[in-house]
């Protein structure tokens, strides 16, 4: 395995293989975050450099050369395929000029959602009252910004492209509430473009879609998983250390207008097999959406 084999493309999602990679680094060497960080930084108190630590093995800092050198040397690393792997990661590639453009539309939560996302091996999406963007058709993107040349439209596009189209794709997932197709964004005229593309997509051999229906099952809806709108992330993890796990995974959910992650993904993966069970199966939601076709003619 080359030393970027299983490596991200982004710089986010770089920064969270190395985080990932140090994490266990340091759990093999049997090291206290505190401990780590103090042979680290000797000069800065016991409770910065944990802090120091912690930000590095969550990915909301990066590390500079020298400091990942010292480091994996207090980390007793001698595999050089580690300490290669280790200085590709911290060596991501340059932001520069990445969120510039209709990019610029993006705040930085958002933006380290959509690295996450061009670099996900998997991605599973709940969708509880609209289309998600990246399954939403042209129409219904001008309707949702009132024009066709807004700028957040063309990102929008752009992520499309970059998730769903580009060379190897990642295996897409959606669970859909009824909601989604009912209500109405522009008029029926959209609808029905939004339906026959949804219908489209579903046959692509990547993406999954399924309806979870107003009223087919006898499940509580608190039971169904949709009582909240969420995405889960999979990424390929470092593939150097044999007791790594295969893969990241990583959360993310709207609070109002924040967008909230995390790598504690139990409560999501719960919500998700809730969601699964409570859907119609691929090909009776290709059934579905086909009757719901007919509604909006």
């Amino acid at each position: 395995m080359t030393v970027a084999a299983s490596s991200a493309s982004t710089p986010m999602g770089r920064k969270l293989q190395l985080a990932a990679l140090l994490r266990r680094l340091r759990e093999q060497a049997q090291l206290t975050q505190r401990d780590a960080g103090a042979a680290v930084w000797p000069q800065s108190s016991p409770g910065s450099v944990q802090n120091k630590v912690a930000r590095l093995e969550s990915g909301d800092t990066g590390i500079a050369l020298a400091d990942l050198h010292r480091l994996l040397g207090v980390y007793g690393v001698t595999d050089g395929a580690v300490t290669d792997l280790a200085f590709f990661l911290q060596a991501a590639p340059s932001q520069r000029g990445r969120w510039s453009g209709y990019r610029a539309v993006y705040d930085d939560a958002a933006r380290r959602y959509i690295d996450l996302e061009e670099d996900a091996r998997l991605i599973r999406f709940v969708a509880t009252e609209q289309v998600p963007g990246l399954l939403q058709s042209p129409s219904y993107l001008r309707a949702e910004f009132g024009t066709a040349v807004s700028p957040a439209l063309r990102a929008r596009q752009g992520r499309q492209q970059a998730v769903l189209f580009r060379e190897n794709p990642a295996d897409f997932y959606a669970v859909l509430s009824e909601s989604c197709v009912r209500r109405v964004q522009g008029d029926h005229a959209v609808m029905r473009e939004q339906i026959e593309h949804l219908l489209a997509l579903s046959r692509q051999p990547h993406i999954t879609i399924q309806i979870v229906p107003f009223a087919s099952r006898p499940t509580p809806i608190a039971a169904t998983g949709m009582l909240e709108r969420f995405a889960l992330l999979r990424l390929a993890a470092p593939g150097v250390l044999g007791e790594l796990p295969e893969y990241l995974d990583y959360a993310f959910n709207r609070t109002g207008t924040e967008l909230n992650w995390s790598d504690n993904v139990r409560r999501y993966e719960i919500l998700w097999s809730q969601a699964t069970g409570a859907a119609l199966t691929p090909s009776e939601t290709r059934s579905f959406l086909t009757t719901a076709l007919r509604d909006f003619h």
